[in-house]
């Protein structure tokens, strides 16, 4: 699932897991907005939290870290869950501000009456 859905957040739908891998491995900064993509684009799917998870583990800069780097599973673990949990944030964030603009448009009319 990371490919897929690393292939709609990056636009490029015929990108193969070598090519992200080697784009994303070492980059620390863009893989880790990636990671963050893919976790946001996940949950909006309607992936739950846990399932974000295993899919976050399937990425390219994880992988680097734990094969390459030998950092050990446990850290790399905490890091996939404050990432999922800060998608999800940013997600409920955006859907309560988009509730309020709603809103705010649905009054607006009603305003612009009593002018």
């Amino acid at each position: 699932h990371y490919l897929e859905y690393a292939r709609r957040v990056t636009g490029e739908a015929t990108l193969d897991y070598a090519t992200l891998y080697q784009r994303f491995a070492e980059n620390d900064w863009a893989a880790l907005k990636l990671d963050d993509a893919v976790a946001q684009a996940t949950l909006k799917a309607g992936f739950s939290p846990k399932a974000v998870s295993g899919i976050l583990h399937q990425s390219p800069y994880l992988q680097h870290q734990i094969h390459i780097n030998k950092v050990p599973l446990a850290p790399m673990s905490q890091y996939v869950r404050s990432t999922v949990m800060k998608a999800k944030q940013q997600l409920q964030g955006t859907q309560k501000g988009q509730r309020q603009r709603n809103q705010d448009i649905q009054r607006k009319p009603e305003q612009d009456l009593g002018q």
